[in-house]
């Protein structure tokens, strides 16, 4: 748990934000909302224990937080994706518990209307396709499912811009430019790096042997599935994933 406590980082976002709530003496609130991020976070944390992937940094942001792993690109699916929504099935645990203290008179009306708010907000606006929210990398690990790697990247950044871009439609106060503009910067770098994932992916499935039932037939590397063994068909001949990714890198 020590070593845990020594990769938290607290975003200068979050860090503006918590101040703002103490001087204007919302502390509660405060409260409420960072415990529910910090157990949400829990959720993820405890699924890359399970699964024995290392965790580098975690940085708590104001609308949430976002865990740096060091972990392989070809994953599988999905524990990828027990891992993405077991932050909100810990905070759902989390709330059915105050619920619980609220009825045994344990906690006041006014705290738990204030858990009621950030659970339920912070809920909803993790689910969004926004990088680097749950809701983006589920729907990433749902398309990986079903369509080609690389395009299921672009996808779903797609959608994060054009999520960003209704979301400037609402009610704009200092707090919410702040965090629209981490949204814009986060999925803009995300989509430089689309290239570096993509040969981390490529380099991954050269290097390293994986076991996968469903195999499919492609004819370009851009086209190559996170969860299928892939045969290459150039012209008339037929190759293994192996045999044309060796090829691939000799030339190189």
């Amino acid at each position: 748990m020590k070593s845990i406590l020594t990769k938290i980082e607290f975003h200068y976002t979050y860090i503006i934000i918590a101040l703002g709530f103490v001087l204007t003496g919302y502390f509660y609130n405060l409260l409420a909302f960072t415990t529910i991020i910090l157990v949400h976070e829990l959720g993820h944390i405890f699924m890359f224990f399970m699964y024995k992937v290392e965790i580098k940094k975690i940085i708590i942001y104001p609308y949430g937080g976002n865990i740096k792993i060091s972990s392989k690109v070809n994953r599988d699916i999905n524990e990828d994706l027990l891992i993405a929504i077991m932050g909100i099935v810990f905070q759902t645990f989390f709330y059915s518990i105050i619920v619980i203290l609220f009825k045994s008179n344990i906690i006041s009306h006014n705290i738990f209307n204030l858990y009621t708010m950030y659970h339920y907000s912070i809920l909803i606006f993790n689910l969004l396709p926004l990088y680097p929210l749950d809701g983006f990398k589920i729907l990433n690990l749902l398309l990986s499912k079903i369509l080609p790697f690389k395009l299921s990247l672009y996808i779903t950044i797609s959608i994060s811009f054009i999520c960003i871009i209704l979301l400037l439609f609402f009610k704009l106060n200092y707090s919410y430019i702040m965090i629209i503009s981490l949204f814009i910067n986060n999925t803009y770098i995300y989509f430089k790096n689309v290239k570096y994932i993509y040969n981390k992916f490529i380099l991954e499935r050269y290097l390293y042997e994986f076991n996968y039932k469903k195999k499919v037939i492609i004819n370009n590397i851009n086209k190559m599935y996170k969860n299928k063994k892939h045969i290459f068909k150039l012209g008339k001949t037929l190759y293994s994933e192996k045999s044309y990714l060796n090829k691939r890198m000799l030339k190189k």
